[in-house]
C-alpha cells in the first residue's frame, strides 16, 4: 500500500550519499578522449565502407533522407509500423525504427552502430574538455549533474553528461569508461547486485520454481535454457560448489534465455524481445557482423520469440498470475505501489483505447521491480553514509562516484579497497530479508572501463 513517509525517509537517506558523489566528480584523462576521437571517427568511416559491401550504395548513415532513401527505396525495406517524421516528409528512421526491423537486413546493424559512434563521439568524446573542470595542475575532474526525482521508480538520473546512459555492452562504449581513471594509489570499487530484480519478481510472485533456483545458488538463465530449448537436464555441482550445465550453450541457449527471462519479469511483447535478441542468421548461425552465407534470413522471428515468452511463463506460472494481479489491482484503483509504498498514478489504465490500457499496465506493473530494486540501493547508500558517521576517517579514504541502476561505484585508496568492497557487499546481502537470497559481487581496477562485470 502506498506510504509516502517510508519513501521520503528512504530517498532522503540517500541524499547525503548523492551529493558527496556530485561534490567528488570523477577524474578524467583528455588525452584518452583525445584519442579516442580519432579512433571513433576511423570506426565510423569504416562503417561506410561497410555499408557500401553491403548493399552497393555509398551513404552518409548520420543522414536520415540517405539512410531512408537507401532502406525504404532502394533496399524496398518495410518499417515494422509506419512512421514518419515530424514534417511527414519520409520514413523515421529514429533508432527505435531501425532497432524494431534490424533483423531484416544486415545492413541495419551497421547503421546503429554508426549512430551508437556518433552518439559517444558527440556526447561524450568531444564534449569533454569542456565538461572537465581543472582542479589543480594536468588534473581535471568531471562533475556530473545528478537528479533523483525526475524517474517513477526512484532511480537517479543524470545529465552533462547523462553518464548512466553510456553503452557498455560495445567495447567501444567501455574504452569510453577507461577515460575515467583514479589517482595513483587509488582504485575504482564496484560493488552490483545480483539479478535483484529478478530476485524482487521471486519474492513477490512466490513461484516455488524461481525460489528453488535462487535457494539453491543455481544458474535462473540456465536452468530456463534447459526447459524451453528442452535439453536434456544434466546439472550437476562442481567440487568448488558452482553448478555446471554441459547441456546449455552459453551463445545458442543461455544468451536468448537471459534476454527473455529480464524481458519477461517486465512484460515484454514477442515484438520487443526480438528487438532485444543477438540478431542471428538461421542460414549460417552467425551474428550479422560475421554474417557469411549467400542469404542473410533472421533466426529470432516475432512467432520463435513468443514461443520463448509462453515457454518462460509455463515454467514459472507464478510470474503470470503475479502479472494477472497487478493488472488487476492497476484497473481497480488506478495505481500501483512498490514494496516500499512508492506509488505510480496511472488513470490511463481506464482508457477506451486498448493499446493505452496495456502500455499503462505494462509500466504500472515493472514499478515494483524496478523501485523495489531501487529502494534497496538506497537502503545501502543510506548505510554506507551512516559508516563515515560512525567511523571517523573513512571519508578521507573513500569517495562514493556513481549509482548505475543497480551498481555503487566508488573511489577509494588502494590499501583499503578490498575491505570497503567487502563491506558494501555485506550490507547489500544482510540488509533485507525476502524469501530468495540477495546477492552481491565487487570488482576492482583504474578506470571505470575496466571494472569486470
Amino acid at each position: 500500500m502506498p506510504c509516502p513517509r517510508n519513501v521520503e525517509l528512504i530517498d532522503l537517506g540517500a541524499q547525503p550519499w548523492i551529493a558527496k558523489a556530485a561534490q567528488r566528480g570523477l577524474r578524467v584523462d583528455l588525452d584518452h578522449f583525445a584519442k579516442m576521437d580519432v579512433s571513433l571517427t576511423q570506426g565510423m568511416e569504416q562503417l561506410v565502407e561497410d555499408v557500401h559491401d553491403i548493399t552497393g550504395y555509398y551513404i552518409n548513415p548520420g543522414s536520415g533522407d540517405q539512410v531512408a532513401d537507401l532502406l525504404f527505396k532502394k533496399l524496398r525495406l518495410k518499417q515494422a509500423k509506419q512512421k514518419l517524421t515530424t514534417s511527414g516528409e519520409r520514413e523515421s528512421v529514429e533508432d527505435a525504427v531501425l532497432v524494431a526491423i534490424q533483423h531484416n537486413h544486415p545492413v541495419i546493424p551497421k547503421l546503429l552502430d554508426y549512430k551508437e559512434l556518433e552518439k559517444l563521439r558527440g556526447t561524450y568524446v568531444r564534449p569533454m574538455p569542456k565538461l572537465a573542470r581543472r582542479v589543480a595542475f594536468n588534473v581535471y575532474r568531471m562533475f556530473p549533474n545528478f537528479r533523483d526525482t525526475r524517474v517513477p521508480s526512484g532511480r537517479l538520473s543524470c545529465a552533462d553528461p547523462n553518464l548512466l546512459a553510456m553503452p557498455t555492452r560495445t567495447e567501444r562504449g567501455r574504452d569510453v569508461r577507461r577515460g575515467f581513471i583514479t589517482e595513483k594509489g587509488w582504485k575504482y570499487v564496484s560493488v552490483d547486485e545480483s539479478q535483484i530484480e529478478v530476485r524482487i519478481a521471486a519474492h513477490r510472485s512466490k513461484d516455488p520454481n524461481l525460489i528453488k533456483v535462487y535457494l539453491n545458488e543455481e544458474d535462473i538463465y540456465s536452468d530456463f535454457a534447459t526447459a524451453a530449448f528442452k535439453l536434456p537436464d544434466k546439472r550437476y555441482k562442481s567440487d568448488s560448489g558452482e553448478w555446471k550445465y554441459p547441456t546449455v550453450d552459453k551463445a545458442e541457449h543461455r544468451r536468448p534465455s537471459k534476454t527473455c527471462v529480464l524481458a519477461s519479469i517486465y512484460d515484454v511483447t514477442a515484438q520487443g524481445l526480438q528487438e532485444q535478441m543477438p540478431i542471428v542468421c538461421a542460414n549460417c548461425k552467425k551474428e550479422a557482423s560475421k554474417h557469411d552465407c549467400k542469404r542473410f534470413a533472421p533466426l529470432w522471428i516475432e512467432t520463435k520469440c513468443q514461443d520463448l515468452i509462453n515457454a518462460f511463463y509455463i515454467k514459472y506460472n507464478g510470474l503470470l498470475r503475479m502479472r494477472k494481479a497487478d493488472h488487476a489491482f492497476m484497473r481497480r484503483n488506478g495505481y500501483m505501489c512498490d514494496m516500499w509504498g512508492r506509488m505510480l498514478h496511472s488513470t490511463a489504465v481506464r482508457s477506451v483505447l486498448e493499446w493505452v490500457v496495456s502500455g499503462a499496465l505494462r509500466e504500472g506493473s515493472n514499478l515494483p521491480m524496478q523501485g523495489g530494486a531501487q529502494g534497496t540501493i538506497k537502503l545501502v547508500m543510506a548505510m554506507t553514509d551512516d559508516d563515515y558517521n560512525n567511523y571517523p576517517g573513512i571519508e578521507d579514504i573513500c569517495h562514493p562516484l556513481l549509482q548505475v541502476h543497480d551498481e555503487l561505484v566508488y573511489e577509494v585508496r588502494e590499501d583499503f579497497a578490498e575491505e570497503w568492497a567487502y563491506h558494501v557487499k555485506w550490507r547489500f546481502e544482510n540488509s533485507f530479508h525476502f524469501d530468495v537470497p540477495i546477492k552481491a559481487s565487487s570488482a576492482m581496477a583504474d578506470t571505470w572501463g575496466d571494472l569486470e562485470k
